[in-house]
């Protein structure tokens, strides 16, 4: 009972996140994008590919970004629970690109 207790003043007071803290390097090694076939992990060479291609003539957007991944068959991948919870916005956006 005492550690609900405990737990629970964590969450009603927010230092909830000092618990799920992780550093911005670590958070971003948990996402991947892998090819849907072969399973290899996006290699540096097509995501800045995709990255030039997005970022030509328009404002780069992760939709864009994500969709160029997908279109070359990638599938964002993500281990870890901290990535969603951590980058709420971008695991919204990819999310349409994981299956």
């Amino acid at each position: 009972m005492r550690i609900i207790s405990f737990l629970l003043c964590l969450f009603l007071s927010g230092c909830v996140d000092l618990l799920t803290y992780r550093d911005s390097y670590t958070i971003d090694k948990m996402a991947y994008w892998e090819h849907v076939y072969s399973k290899e992990i996006a290699s540096l060479k097509v995501r800045n590919d995709c990255f030039d291609k997005v970022n030509k003539n328009n404002e780069f957007t992760q939709d864009r970004y994500g969709k160029c991944l997908y279109e070359k068959g990638y599938r964002f991948k993500t281990n870890d629970f901290f990535y969603c919870y951590h980058r709420k916005e971008e695991c919204k956006v990819y999310d349409k690109y994981r299956k």
